[in-house]
């Protein structure tokens, strides 16, 4: 019997623009039958299908050429961190690229106008969406200040960080430090753009997770100074020890977040017993948190052991 998901061998995708279909050759009867439905205007889907957000998106943006995902819809379909998962009704955003043309309007979308350049916007797999440091700002308004530096830290991450959870898959870093603040002084004026501003100079390069970022924030509003970021240790002969999560080079310290996959993993944990020992063997301290750690009712206590291996180290070097 043949698949009720395989209209034709030139239409392979489950959700598809009618234009796609008569490409395709297919009947305008076909479509008509109960096992596709019209998620909006203009678009097709087989009944029952769960479509991916990367799936709702692609035929709008190409039924419109000027419109593209933006807000969290962008930042979703390239992995920037955001502080929640996407919930069931959350809407598609669609930006269209001019002030002067209306805001999308479909059943399930949130519509947004805005001047944007050709910088401003990416075309990926026929997709349309805005571009990162666009993206970024456009989140501001919406997000904590917290949350806007864990989702532009992630925007700058090391080449090889490891894989984020994407369904378009770009380059690390996503964007640089140059291009956020040239977004942000381009866009003075608009919703959020202020809290952009009071995040960037937070910013840092190199943050693998959002847990990383939150340490960090933590340590600074606690009056301790800012450890460095995801740097090498090198031995004497110049050869890679370990580049810890954060870091105090002058008091060797290294600050380790473990995730769930770290303590999960009998070969990851194995990995990192080896490390912390030849940090140990360099005459380093390692601190290591978990989520636990990081909890409003921990803190204090978080705060208190950086401290005292600071204070420690100090005593030490005098």
């Amino acid at each position: 019997m043949k698949s009720p998901h395989s209209l034709s061998p030139d239409l392979p995708h489950t959700v598809f623009t009618v234009d796609d279909a008569v490409k395709a050759q297919i009947p305008y009867s076909r479509l008509r039958r109960k096992d596709i439905e019209a998620p909006t205007r203009g678009v097709r889907s087989f009944r029952g299908h769960r479509a991916t957000l990367l799936e709702r998106v692609s035929p709008i943006t190409r039924l419109d050429r000027s419109t593209s995902a933006s807000h969290f819809t962008a930042a979703r379909l390239v992995g920037i961190l955001l502080p929640y998962d996407e919930q069931p009704d959350e809407p598609l955003h669609l930006t269209r690229h001019s002030l002067a043309a209306g805001q999308p309007r479909r059943p399930g979308v949130q519509g947004h106008r805005a001047g944007l350049q050709p910088e401003d916007v990416l075309t990926i797999g026929g997709v349309s969406i805005t571009a990162p440091a666009w993206t970024w700002t456009d989140l501001a308004e919406t997000l904590t200040l917290d949350a806007l530096i864990i989702a532009g830290d992630s925007l700058l991450r090391r080449p090889d960080a490891p894989g984020r959870r994407a369904e378009l898959i770009l380059d690390d870093p996503l964007s640089s430090i140059d291009q956020l603040t040239a977004v942000v002084a381009r866009r003075r004026g608009s919703r959020g753009v202020r809290k952009a501003r009071v995040a960037l100079p937070f910013l840092r390069s190199g943050v693998d997770s959002a847990p990383e970022t939150k340490l960090r924030l933590e340590i600074m509003r606690a009056g301790l100074p800012e450890p460095l970021v995801n740097q090498w240790i090198y031995d004497a002969h110049g050869h890679r020890i370990s580049r810890p999560d954060l870091q105090y080079p002058e008091s060797k310290i290294a600050l380790e977040y473990e995730g769930e996959h770290h303590l999960l993993d009998p070969e990851q944990w194995a990995r990192d017993i080896e490390r912390d020992e030849r940090l140990r063997a360099l005459g380093w301290i390692i601190l290591r948190f978990t989520k636990k750690h990081l909890q409003p009712s921990e803190l204090h206590n978080t705060m208190k052991r950086i401290r005292k291996a600071l204070a420690r180290s100090s005593s030490v070097q005098e």
